[in-house]
């Protein structure tokens, strides 16, 4: 029971921190303001994170856990791949909606070394979901059959490329918009007409 009490405070700092950094950024809040509004001790927050910068890391693997714990049912189920790829792409959009530009400016300015690490471990993840939905879609005969393994470097070398804080304080375009533009030009280029007709009864999220 005690074990239990000790992950759900830890948790708890991890969920409240993630709310408050994503939406405005984790540079100017203080380990003192985390502290006060949870009603912890400094030494509690101490206890399970020796520095701020812990805190940081352990909010970003949060979220790739939380992603992909969303996106497995979804590469587990029967639909077939452009269904998968779709459902991926909604998963992403309801997380990326929860970004505002001072996270993604701070992690751009202040922990550029963290983004690296979220980065290395967004390609291995994106690399073994798109592996499957690409391969079930060429055997499905929705998508052209080009080496498998050209498409997925594509398609994460121009993920990584966009989706990143350099990229989206520079453009225009929101996080979201950037990522669905990126999905549907590669999307285009590969699909067959077979993939096109089944694509056009598929509803994206907007």
């Amino acid at each position: 029971m005690k074990n239990e009490n000790i992950t759900d405070e830890k948790q708890k700092i991890i969920n409240y921190s993630s709310e408050i950094f994503f939406k405005g950024g984790f540079h100017k809040t203080t380990v003192d303001e985390i502290a006060r509004e949870l009603c912890i001790s400094k030494n509690t927050f101490y206890k399970y994170f020796p520095n701020k910068e812990n805190l940081i890391w352990s909010v970003a693997e949060n979220l790739i856990a939380h992603v992909s714990s969303k996106i497995n049912p979804v590469l587990d189920s029967e639909e077939n791949a452009l269904v998968k790829l779709v459902g991926m792409l909604g998963i992403l959009h309801k997380n990326i909606l929860r970004f505002s530009d001072k996270w993604l400016r701070d992690m751009q300015l202040h922990a550029p070394h963290l983004w690296e690490k979220v980065d290395a471990i967004r390609k291995k993840l994106m690399f073994k979901n798109i592996s499957r939905i690409i391969k079930q879609g060429q055997k499905e005969e929705l998508f052209k059959d080009y080496p498998a393994e050209v498409i997925i470097e594509i398609f994460i070398a121009s993920i990584r490329a966009v989706v990143n804080p350099q990229f989206l304080l520079n453009s225009k375009y929101t996080s979201w918009e950037t990522a669905r533009f990126t999905f549907e030009i590669l999307l285009n280029g590969i699909l067959t007409e077979k993939g096109k007709s089944v694509f056009k009864t598929i509803k994206l999220p907007l």
